[in-house]
């Protein structure tokens, strides 16, 4: 079923010159300017449609998919200012309306905002909003301990990096358990590691089993790199120190050694682990 404020996949049912006639379900037929010289649509075939709702209470379609729907964040480019507020770029031909009441600092043109996206229940205007906080629920999480879920990184804090859990709930990934830069704005897939008394999330990147061996032989060779090649964890240390440094199981951390060891890129014959010349 189609929805306004998000791409959708809809049918052309009538094609006249540039101009595309969809079935938008309830919203009924809407007319979309084909503006591509080269692209040519077809009646019967589906395409990506972004359902745009307007202030004049009409739902207006856009081609091609934006980079982000109504109730989630993403991060966004300014490209304008008006006396009215600013407007971010959303991927369509279309840009995001940003009211200034919905922006927590001064907007400047051609710089990247983590946004929230809604639709306004006065104006039924898509709009965007740079108050994270507001959209953001400190209720339980309706979530599971070692459940999958969707993240984007938030920004970087003395513990880690804050991360905003399936476009609703705060999440943290620990410092000591992530092995490579993480960005704001930039969406990972995590395992929700603990749910916290605060309703706060403890995340980690992976699921700390056989099936991110892989992984871990990433996480050990930015270590190595990043402290000259050497390291004194080894498959006889602690359980704890090996969980310590790399949240995970000696188990796994010994798979990844013998693993890095078949590939000759890693010394395992002294106690001290020594990354080879050839990694």
């Amino acid at each position: 079923m189609p929805i306004a404020g998000k791409n959708n996949s809809l049918k052309v049912i009538k094609v006249n010159g540039d101009i595309l006639t969809f079935d938008a379900g309830k919203y009924g037929e809407i007319e979309v300017v084909n503006n591509d010289l080269i692209l040519k649509y077809t009646e019967g075939q589906f395409t990506d449609v972004f359902l745009l709702p307007d202030s004049d209470g009409t739902i207006k379609g856009f081609l091609g998919q934006a980079i982000v729907n109504a109730g989630e964040f993403a991060k966004l480019k300014v490209v304008a200012n008006t006396k009215f507020g600013s407007f971010f770029d959303m991927g369509i031909e279309k840009d995001l309306f940003c009211p200034f009441a919905e922006q927590k600092t001064t907007l400047e043109i051609n710089s990247y905002y983590l946004v929230y996206v809604y639709i306004d229940e006065i104006t039924n205007r898509l709009s965007a909003s740079t108050r994270i906080d507001k959209f953001i629920s400190d209720e339980k999480p309706d979530l599971t301990e070692q459940q999958s879920v969707n993240i984007i990184i938030l920004n970087k804090s003395q513990l880690g990096y804050n991360a905003i859990v399936e476009n609703k709930y705060y999440g943290l990934l620990y410092d000591n358990e992530v092995f490579k830069e993480l960005k704001p704005g930039q969406k990972h897939t995590a395992i929700i590691k603990k749910i916290r008394e605060d309703n706060k999330i403890d995340l980690r990147l992976y699921k700390n089993d056989h099936n991110d061996i892989s992984e871990f032989e990433t996480m050990i060779l930015n270590y190595l790199k990043a402290h000259e090649g050497k390291m004194t964890l080894n498959d006889e240390s602690d359980p704890q120190d090996i969980y310590d440094v790399f949240g995970i199981s000696k188990k796994n951390f010994k798979k990844a050694l013998g693993a890095l060891y078949r590939k000759g890129v890693i010394d395992l014959k002294d106690k001290i682990i020594k990354l080879l010349d050839n990694a």
